[in-house]
């Protein structure tokens, strides 16, 4: 799957976490904005054991691995988070000492701001055991486009490190011990419903149910999985009727309908990126052990051709608006727009075209064409708030990008349009 994907992420690389935060100023404000003097906060040190009062705002005193490993490894448990279920967040003492309001429940209201609410009353669908399949979430009313249909808190946020170096089983040791001793602290229906999740890669159980059922997530600017069992029981398909978005600012994974979903019809959403090619989807999907039999994958070789086309042919536009060689030409890059939206519109993956015109943005802002590029940049964060999230950092990204083109007038300073490929 990978990182890159904003989705399923197991496997990744990525760099040490430690000196991810500073070390030199709080993070955070536990009374929120208008706390008049937040300088006399103190901050929360990145370990403290001795005291339950060192805990806080954790509820088990937390377990760590040893001083000799490092990156230091720790299992820190919390058993009410939001007022839900508890919380094991498997990370390392600096990320977790970091902005603690991500995890306090005092609840401001000032953190959902800008997030559209769920509706009242029963839930609109309901886990079911689909033969052959396993369970499977189904609706049952009418879903229209763009309504939340979920909103869940993590049960599990596990830091993405590197893979182990050859020799280093002793480590691994140290880390599944944690692993295991946090675990066991949190409340025990949650347990059951962790446990409960599907299996796919073989070896330690808890190992493996983390394996096929996290999402990438960043927690205090830090890459980590997530494991959310509601949303872990929705099952692929390539052209999926819903998506997801996290939110780094309340921790919480909105599931949203893609297009207008009918009774009785099952949810889904994409485990890959939604522009890979059908050899590259069934690649990634060996990760979960199956092989996809969706609406697209289980369509004519003809029609999965023509998918496989379009897709390609968005790839291959984008690829050409990097060349600083062809942004010389408007009239070529205009085709090159045109190309690309119209594939996404025929594919049925109108979820892109907000990294494809934060692209646009900034190309046209280099060409010096300052209104086409303020108009792109807009619609890049009107549409990326919408399919990645209002405080998702290529929204955060694009909607800086925007500002800037504001300031200098729309002319000049590519390079910031919430781009950089399409991998929702």
């Amino acid at each position: 799957m990978g990182f890159c994907s904003s989705t399923w992420l197991w496997g990744c690389l990525i760099p040490s976490v430690l000196g991810a935060l500073s070390n030199n100023r709080c993070d955070w404000n536990r009374a929120g904005p208008l706390n008049p003097r937040p300088d006399e906060i103190t901050c929360a040190l990145p370990f403290g054991a001795r005291r339950p009062s060192d805990w806080q705002p954790w509820t088990h005193r937390p377990v760590c691995t040893s001083p000799k490993t490092q990156p230091r490894y720790c299992a820190f448990v919390k058993h009410s988070f939001r007022g839900e279920s508890g919380i094991l967040i498997l990370t390392s003492p600096e990320v977790a000492a970091g902005d603690q309001s991500l995890i306090e429940d005092f609840d401001p209201a000032w953190v959902e701001h800008g997030r559209p609410s769920v509706p009242l009353g029963p839930a609109p669908f309901e886990i079911v055991d689909i033969p052959g399949r396993g369970f499977g979430v189904i609706a049952n009313a009418t879903i229209r486009a763009g309504e939340v249909i979920m909103r869940e808190y993590p049960r599990i946020l596990q830091v993405a490190e590197p893979e182990p170096e050859p020799g280093a089983e002793r480590d691994r040791g140290e880390v599944v011990w944690v692993l295991e001793e946090g675990f066991v602290r949190l409340p025990g229906a949650d347990q059951v419903e962790v446990f409960g999740l599907a299996k796919s890669t073989g070896g330690h159980p808890l190992e493996d149910v983390i394996r096929t059922n996290t999402f990438g997530v960043k927690f205090n600017d830090v890459d980590h999985y997530g494991l959310f069992p509601g949303v872990a029981r929705i099952n692929h398909a390539c052209k999926p009727n819903a998506m997801t978005r996290f939110s780094p600012r309340t921790l919480a994974i909105e599931v949203f309908a893609y297009r207008d979903i009918q009774p009785g019809e099952e949810l889904s959403i994409s485990y890959t990126p939604l522009n890979m090619v059908s050899r590259e989807r069934q690649q990634a999907l060996q990760d979960w052990g199956f092989n996809c039999t969706c609406s697209v994958c289980g369509s004519s070789p003809a029609a999965l051709a023509a998918s496989d086309g379009r897709r390609a042919r968005v790839q291959q536009a984008l690829s050409a608006l990097e060349d600083p060689w062809l942004r010389g030409s408007a009239a070529l890059v205009a085709e090159l727009a045109d190309e690309a939206e119209q594939a996404l519109e025929e594919e049925g993956l109108a979820a892109q075209k907000g990294e494809l015109h934060g692209i646009l943005a900034s190309v046209y802002a280099d060409m010096g064409d300052g209104g086409t590029a303020v108009k792109y940049a807009a619609s890049a964060v009107e549409k990326l708030a919408h399919f990645a999230g209002y405080d998702d950092e290529r929204t955060e990204r694009a909607r800086g990008f925007l500002g800037v083109l504001g300031k200098v007038g729309g002319g000049g300073g590519g390079g910031g349009g919430g781009g950089g490929g399409l991998d929702s």
